[in-house]
């Protein structure tokens, strides 16, 4: 764990929250006492790392054929998150390089430029849509050309050929209809022979595209529908229906009806997008894109061996000849797919498209994928399982097996028995229901073992495994576990353990060549638009009135200059976003009155090797416990810190930290802090004997917010690793300096006017509940700020909020509603004017992190009045505010860029197997592929050591500083290289990095809440937890950096 000490990337939050010092998927940490690198956990992303996430490479997937019917989409909610490519695991090792090296390089489209340069002539000093227009293109930097995982949409209008309109069709279905049975009633109506001779899509859940008007008949005034049901059973042998096969046909006939909506033609879209005054308006731009995408995603959603998620993602499944994909552990298999998202831009409209890596259920039989698991359990079993989707092999008494699909909602009740202690879940012969007997109209008690038994001639070879519920929690329907197998492609949602984590990054890690190739290669197949035998666009987009080009894009880029970096004594080398701070002392150096330390073994396993076996140990790895920590403290005085009185080196045994331990656990915890706090420690410093995530999580809760004590945690064997060791103890110094109120570095230079030292930066985000969070967890918001010219500090305010509410602002607390927001503003604001002699900002830059594309205009009318409700209050009359910019940083997006010449890549030409042929640190893009009107960038400011790097994305959403593009890139640029917590450029700008890691520390005060990931609710499983945290931080941390 060592307090995420040598954090080189942002992992996932889920297993494991990767090495987050450097870039997010690279190496860890700072470089502290040798110029060795850190460790190489690479996860990325800003969410938890769940069962399925963004990659950035891929390889195969099948395509090839027509497409199938018309059918919809599959899939749920996505809570995917980009990570790196991977080759499969049973292929040879892959090389870097550039992609197409041996290729002519196509110039940027001119005609695009010479568009952007004459719109931003109309935009800038505009609001368009209640947002600052783009106030002109960076110019600063080297000029280099880029390849991004874009293609061009190519209308029949801009071919001079005749185009047709698109008709828009929206199916208003009655009742609650699952999500399921609207995709099979969407795929049957467009299967009707109303459609003949039409081409014909569905997003399968309400819209549906044509080329042609159609004729509605009965369904625009209403009609009904039965669903087809591959599982029905057929009458019996005298010709009748069965009454339960009447019931099963009532439930699914599905009444509907069918609303013609209005038309659209391409031009009109290429005529706004290519049109030069900043206030040309197409009200329907949305909407036409929306359709395009319905078209784009036909072909993938049609395959019976592709699985869909959340309409745009799409994996070639465990029944799919080409699949990819590679064994995770515990059930699960990673699966290789493709993202598609098409997208308007300057004069064009463009596909972006990329590889896309997610976690899956095996597709092995229930009983063996509860094996597979390791959950020890029932309870984690059932959570594991719930929602899965079985087929389930039936053996009538007369006539042929069939199978039938289910999904299971749990394991049946156990046996309600006054008598004897009632057991959770039931097995077969336990577990009893009633029916009706069709012959005697007897109503028959019997147990689900005797039922299988006498009416389909199974007796069950494991009856004492719970018996499965596959219907629903107030009509349950049982069936045994040995008849189920689970169906292929389904998705795994939840957070994955550390091991199958570094498995699924193992997995997706691909050279940006490679990830370039497969997207080209099976990315366009499978979406239906290159295949090497046919013209396979003339059966899938064609017909739509376009085609899409199958070259990806080239684009201008930059490549800006590299920012200075300054320690107390010397400037140092910058080299490719990293340097060494070996022999260096820091800016300004903390101060601990008292500290301690404190090693603390977990039940027979010891924190620290006392007395080394000489056999298991190095000579250089012999250090006794008492020497390590003189050791520490050594390099922290080398690097200045003031380590004032010690209180020496505790020992302390915790249980194992199982969950029936956890309140025993909880007592020696408190009994630590509080004989600390009594001591007048204020920085604690645990060595802990393995990784384990409960226990780091408390003891943040009870330093952080009970006893107001920094803490910083290390995993003993690491602490006592001989190799490497100065350059841990040296991640751990700039931790230890930043708790304590220092100053790591500088960056000369690093504010570029408009911004000054009377500016103040924040960053501000927000967190969710995970999948298998406890019913009503909360999200937790928060807000940091700088509070002085060296950007170092960043006290944050904390606060939790109704969960998965997306916005920061009113909140129900102690029966009232009050504005977190304003509040968390307020708090930083009177922190600056603390340090100010009660001075207040007069300028604010704020970094929003976790927006998407939709939310843009909500910041403004959500958040933006509660800062000025804090304004008010602090500032008073409004010409007294202060000036304001907010700056949207985006990290899920999937536009990825590809060197085109090796002088522009990250090669290393003394060390070919070091190299990851990425762009080069300080990378940025702001035409080509960007919209028409906003201020937006992407700026790769990081080293991407491994896959294929991620740029942040930058998009102004209020402005009165009035920034120039120059300006806003250099600044962001710079600050990229001001994290404090490593010796490396970050991928994301501190404020919104630092917001990021504060959310954090809130999901570990709630840990079991929102991370523990049973899935279940009952009472029993959460001992130790209860009211986790109430929100507050201690007042002796609350105004430091303590979340680090």
């Amino acid at each position: 764990m060592s307090d995420n000490a040598n954090r080189g990337g942002r992992g996932g939050r889920g297993g494991f929250r990767g090495d987050r010092g450097g870039d997010r998927g690279g190496r860890g940490g700072g470089r502290g006492g040798n110029r060795s690198r850190g460790d190489s956990q690479s996860g990325r992303g800003g969410g938890h790392l769940r069962g399925g996430y963004q990659s950035r490479g891929g390889d195969q997937a099948r395509g090839g054929g027509p497409p199938r019917g018309g059918g919809g989409f599959r899939g749920g909610p996505s809570v995917d998150m980009a990570v790196r490519g991977g080759n499969p695991d049973n292929t040879p090792p892959e090389t870097g390089g550039v992609y197409l090296r041996d290729k002519p390089i196509l110039a940027p489209d001119a005609s695009v430029t010479n568009a952007e340069n004459t719109l931003v002539q109309q935009t800038k000093g505009k609001i368009i849509d209640g947002m600052p227009g783009r106030t002109g293109y960076g110019t600063k930097g080297r000029v280099i050309v880029l390849r991004t995982n874009y293609f061009q949409l190519q209308t029949a209008f801009e071919t001079n050929n005749p185009e047709a309109p698109l008709y828009r069709y929206d199916v208003d279905i009655t009742g609650d209809v699952s999500r399921p049975k609207r995709r099979r009633l969407l795929s049957q109506i467009v299967a009707d022979a109303r459609f003949n001779g039409v081409s014909v899509a569905t997003d399968g859940a309400r819209i549906i595209v044509t080329t042609a008007k159609i004729e509605l008949g009965s369904w625009a005034t209403g009609d009904s529908m039965l669903l087809a049901d591959p599982s029905a059973t057929s009458p019996d042998a005298t010709g009748t229906v069965p009454a339960h096969v009447q019931a099963a046909r009532a439930r699914y006939t599905i009444r509907f009806k069918v609303d013609y909506i209005t038309s659209y033609t391409l031009s009109q879209m290429i005529s706004y997008l290519r049109s030069t005054s900043a206030t040309a308006i197409y009200d329907a731009r949305g909407d036409l894109i929306q359709l395009l995408n319905i078209i784009m995603c036909k072909r993938p959603s049609t395959i019976g061996d592709v699985t869909a998620v959340a309409g745009n993602k799409f994996y070639p499944n465990q029944v799919h000849p080409g699949k990819k994909y590679m064994a995770l552990g515990g059930g699960l298999t990673a699966l290789r797919g493709y993202y598609s998202s098409v997208r308007p831009a300057v004069g064009r409209i463009l596909l972006n498209l990329n590889v896309s890596t997610g976690a899956f259920y095996n597709n092995d039989s229930i009983i063996t994928l509860i094996s597979q698991s390791g959950k020890g359990s029932l309870s984690l079993q059932e959570a594991f399982i719930r929602m899965l989707k079985v087929e389930v092999s039936y053996k009538p008494s007369k006539g042929d097996a069939f199978t039938k699909v289910k999904t299971i909602i749990g394991f049946a009740p156990g046996p309600d028995k006054k008598a004897l202690k009632r057991k959770r879940f039931g097995n077969s012969k336990e577990t009893r229901f009633s029916y009706t007997d069709a012959s005697t109209g007897k109503v028959i008690d019997t147990s689900v073992f005797d039922y299988f038994r006498t009416h389909h001639g199974i007796t069950l070879a494991q009856p004492d495994r719970p018996v499965l519920n596959v219907g629903t929690r107030a009509d349950p329907q049982y069936v045994p576990q040995e008849l189920c197998k689970v169906l292929p492609g389904q998705r795994y949602g939840r957070l994955l353990s550390g091991d199958q984590t570094t498995n699924m990054l193992a997995f997706a890690a691909r050279y940006p060549n490679k990830n370039a190739q497969s997207i080209v290669d099976e990315g366009l197949r499978l979406m239906g638009l290159q295949h090497p035998d046919i013209n396979l666009q003339a059966l899938t987009v064609q017909p739509f009135g376009f085609s899409v080009k199958t070259e990806m894009l080239t684009v201008p880029g930059r490549i800006l200059p590299t920012p200075q970096v300054k320690y107390g004594k010397a400037t140092v080398n910058v080299r490719n976003g990293s340097w060494n701070c070996d022999k260096q002392t820091f800016v300004r150096a903390a101060r601990f009155a008292n500290w301690a330390a404190l090693k603390l073994d977990i039940g027979n396993t010891p924190a620290m090797v006392e007395s080394p076996n000489p056999e298991n140990l190095r000579e250089r790895d012999m250090k006794n416990a008492p020497g390590t920590i003189d050791e520490l403290a050594r390099y922290l005085r080398n690097y200045g810190i003031i380590m004032g009185t010690y209180g020496g080196l505790g020992s302390r045994r915790l249980l194992e930290t199982t969950i029936e331990n956890r309140d025993a656990n909880d007592k020696i915890l408190i009994e630590i802090f509080e004989f600390q706090k009594k001591k007048g420690c204020n920085m604690l410093f645990i060595v802990l004997a393995k990784v384990d995530k409960w226990l780091y999580a408390r003891i943040k809760v009870f330093g952080d917010t009970k006893y107001g004590i920094h803490t910083i945690c290390a995993v003993g064997s690491k602490l006592q690793k001989g190799k490497n060791q100065g350059m841990y103890m040296g991640n751990l110094a700039l931790k230890f300096n930043i708790k304590g109120g220092g100053v790591n570095h500088t960056v000369p230079g690093a504010m570029i006017a408009p911004m000054d030292e009377k500016t103040m930066l924040m960053g501000i985000d927000v967190t969710h509940p995970s999948p298998g969070s406890s019913a009503g967890a909360p999200s937790i918001a928060c807000v940091v700020a700088s509070e002085d010219h060296f950007l170092c500090q960043w006290p944050g305010s904390i606060r939790k909020q109704k969960g998965k509410q997306e916005m920061v602002g009113e909140e129900r607390r102690d029966g009232d509603m009050v504005n977190g927001l304003v509040e968390m503003v307020i708090e930083r604001l009177r922190h600056w004017q603390k340090k100010h002699s009660n001075a207040l900002p007069a300028k604010i830059i704020v970094y929003r992190d976790g927006v998407s594309e939709g939310q843009y205009a909500l910041v403004l009318e959500k958040e933006l009045p509660s800062f000025e409700t804090a304004f008010k209050q602090l500032y008073g009359a409004q010409q007294k505010w202060p000036k304001m910019a907010i700056i949207v940083v985006g990290k899920r997006h999937h536009t990825r860029f590809y060197p085109t010449k090796q002088e522009d890549a990250d090669y290393n030409e003394r060390a070919p197997d070091r190299s990851s042929w990425n762009c080069i640190p300080g990378t940025v893009v702001d035409r080509g592929i960007t919209g028409r009107t906003y201020h937006e960038f992407y700026l790769q400011a990081h080293q991407g050591l491994q896959g294929t790097a991620r740029s942040a994305h930058y998009v102004v959403i209020k402005d009165d500083l009035k920034f120039t593009a120059d300006a806003l890139e250099q600044l962001t640029h710079n600050l990229c290289y001001l994290f404090s917590r490593a010796t490396k450029a970050v991928s994301v700008v501190p404020p919104a990095y630092y917001a990021d890691i504060l959310a954090e520390r809130g999901r570990a005060y709630l840990f079991t809440t929102l991370q523990e990931d049973h899935g279940v609710s009952e009472g029993s499983l959460v001992s130790g937890g209860g009211d986790e945290w109430d929100g507050s931080v201690h007042p002796d941390l609350r105004n430091s950096t303590w979340y680090v």
